[in-house]
């Protein structure tokens, strides 16, 4: 398993051109650390999602919608660009539809039962409704607090994207939170910080838009949603 691993990291380096001046400013002692953090990270990138307490056959995912920021002022504004809820809810279709993993019902007919339901009630409360009216199990739902879009190139950007939002996953028969996740991050260079080595892997040696970053975050996220 071990070698198989190590392969796997030689070829993604292979994949991402590592070999270029691109990453000239990574030290021979920083790539040494970046391979014994892929090779300790282990099962982590394959493992095993956690088992639901309550089955989940079909999924539905309520548009996350923009965080309540009770004193906001100008300067809060570009902390959250317009359409940022728009951005997150369609990563995580995009997300779902690129796994076979998953069952869930069609953004459409999403949007048919919502004109229906209206908007009356918490967060919580309006995705049990849309799972009932869909007939899903579970619903996902969130707000997004944080989304900033990268300044500059993918490979010399003057300020780099940052994202935050938070998930959960209610079911719809007991009305029981049954997960919640949460991702808030600044991109940082690899170099910076070696923990952020699962973005290099993921989405290749670059600065990230805020949109691809969203979709990192919610493939992170997703990792951990309850089967």
């Amino acid at each position: 398993m071990c070698r198989d691993r190590r392969q796997l990291i030689v070829d993604s380096r292979r994949r991402a051109g590592l070999k270029g001046s691109r990453f000239s400013h990574l030290s021979t002692i920083n790539y040494g650390l970046l391979t014994a953090s892929l090779l300790l990270a282990g099962c982590g990138l394959w493992h095993q999602r956690p088992k639901s307490p309550e089955p989940i056959h079909l999924l539905a995912v309520l548009p996350i919608e923009r965080s309540q920021v009770t004193s906001a002022t100008p300067q809060d504004e570009p902390r959250l660009a317009p359409g940022a809820e728009n951005a997150v809810t369609a990563q995580i279709y995009s997300v779902l539809a690129s796994s076979s993993q998953w069952r869930f019902v069609p953004d459409l007919t999403v949007a048919q039962a919502l004109r229906k339901l209206g908007t009356a009630g918490d967060l919580e409360t309006r995705a049990r409704a849309l799972g009932k009216a869909v007939g899903a199990d579970a619903v996902l739902f969130g707000t997004v607090s944080r989304f900033v879009e990268r300044v500059g190139a993918e490979y010399g950007a003057r300020q780099p994207a940052a994202v935050g939002f938070t998930l959960q996953l209610v079911s719809v028969p007991s009305g029981n939170v049954l997960w919640k996740g949460t991702f808030d991050q600044t991109q940082q260079a690899l170099s910076t910080n070696l923990f952020n080595w699962w973005q290099f892997w993921r989405g290749g040696p670059r600065w990230f838009t805020a949109a691809e970053f969203t979709r990192l975050g919610v493939e992170r996220l997703l990792e951990g949603l309850p089967e």
